[in-house]
């Protein structure tokens, strides 16, 4: 079977005001045209409250399609509220609501309706040293946005920058389609068969947490053997070949970069991973510096250092880079979401940010909980969730550099 590429990007007109269907509602229109027809669906978003997006989910079931999603807990919703504007953006036409109200209700519509939806719950935090966080107290893993798709002629894998999160603000994504490709359905398959078997039915998660807290729930990794080639997951309940999946994944992607001749043209929310948290983690900064001069590099980013609680690290490594006479950065805040790397003629596209948490990864890291004044320690497998496609196509390729080219122009150098 030839395997068949689709990719779809979006960059926002309106860059202040949020939108009821999200931050990206073409995207969201491309997404539900892709699931259209599917007859088993496995969902794993960071955040699910996207009431546009569950309707279409809820005529899908309707029709027989069967439908499995996993996301966080309500606690990790952000519950100050936003306002959100339709279609004109008039200050007449908006609302006033949060993206934990949405979610309390798309998850009460899905406990109290159609059984054919199975919502599960994944509650594990993780904490390598007390700081401050962009998403407040409970820091949870699942980051990645991926679908498994099924349908009577084949599969679809499908992975997004974008969180399709009602509340979120506008913001630069894109997301790609996988079919007839067996190395994407088999990663696919196991890191949802994995996450099935381990996360809470959301009844279960909400009589347990009566009298656990979140970090209590403790994961422990599956080794898997590294015969996914082009496609990965990263995940607390994942190794590859006995290495934590983030150690496993900066590698491939270190090798990536170090095979270029020509170009490196890398375009993320945060570009920081340098003193990363781990010491057993290596650095893309660094790697960038050793790259031979003769390759043109060229960093796109959102966030400078005075937009993070942990900026030190993106000063320093905005420094390092203007050290070198064939980088060129740019930024464009508060806009750039997506998280892609072209190499040569090759891709890397991503769910994930390059941060020092990324790659971070410890099995049985303690971790250090304070609750009413009082320590709890945990031991628990510290990792981010995420997915890696690494792809060679001409026409994908070409796809996103017209993207990063109409990002770049309307950037402003760092």
């Amino acid at each position: 079977m030839t395997t068949v590429y689709r990719t779809y990007n979006d960059i926002p007109n309106e860059v202040w005001k949020k939108h009821i269907r999200g931050s990206s509602p073409a995207l969201l229109t491309q997404l539900i045209s892709e699931l259209d027809g599917a007859k088993k669906i496995s969902i794993s978003f960071f955040l699910y409250n996207n009431p546009y997006l569950h309707a279409f989910i809820e005529k899908l079931v309707e029709q027989g399609c069967e439908v499995n999603i996993y996301s966080i807990p309500l606690n990790g919703y952000d519950e100050r509220v936003k306002e959100l504007y339709k279609s004109n953006y008039s200050y007449k036409d908006k609302i006033r609501t949060s993206k934990f109200e949405y979610a309390e209700k798309v998850y009460k519509r899905i406990t109290t309706g159609n059984k054919n939806i199975n919502l599960k719950i994944f509650p594990h935090t993780y904490i390598w040293n007390k700081q401050k966080f962009s998403r407040g107290s409970n820091l949870y893993s699942l980051h990645n946005k991926s679908i498994l798709a099924e349908f009577e002629d084949g599969v679809k894998c499908i992975s997004s920058s974008c969180n399709f999160a009602l509340g979120d603000p506008p913001h630069s994504d894109n997301f790609l389609v996988i079919k007839g490709n067996a190395n994407a359905e088999k990663i696919f398959k196991d890191y949802f068969s994995i996450l099935d078997q381990i996360s809470l039915p959301i009844d279960n998660y909400i009589s347990l947490s009566k009298n656990h807290f979140d970090f209590e729930y403790v994961v422990t990794p599956v080794n898997l053997k590294d015969i996914y080639v082009t496609d990965y997951f990263t995940a607390p309940f994942i190794k590859y070949e006995g290495m934590g999946s983030n150690h496993y994944i900066q590698k491939k992607i270190i090798e990536f970069i170090q095979s270029a001749r020509n170009r490196i043209y890398l375009c993320s929310q945060h570009f920081s991973d340098i003193d990363s948290f781990d010491n057993k983690a290596n650095s893309l900064v660094e790697q960038l510096i050793n790259v031979d001069r003769n390759v043109d590099i060229k960093v796109l980013k959102q966030t400078r250092a005075h937009n993070q609680a942990q900026g030190w690290r993106t000063a320093k490594t905005e420094k390092i880079l203007k050290g070198c006479p064939n980088v060129s950065q740019r930024y464009w805040n508060p806009i750039i979401h997506d998280k892609f790397i072209i190499v040569d003629e090759k891709i890397l596209v991503t769910t994930g940010n390059f941060t020092p948490t990324q790659f971070a990864w410890q099995e049985n890291r303690e971790m250090t909980y304070l609750v009413d004044e009082k320590q709890n320690k945990i031991l628990n497998t510290f990792s981010e969730v995420n997915s890696y496609h690494f792809l060679e196509d001409e026409v994908i390729v070409n796809k996103y550099l017209g993207h990063f080219d109409s990002l770049w122009d309307k950037s402003e150098v760092v």
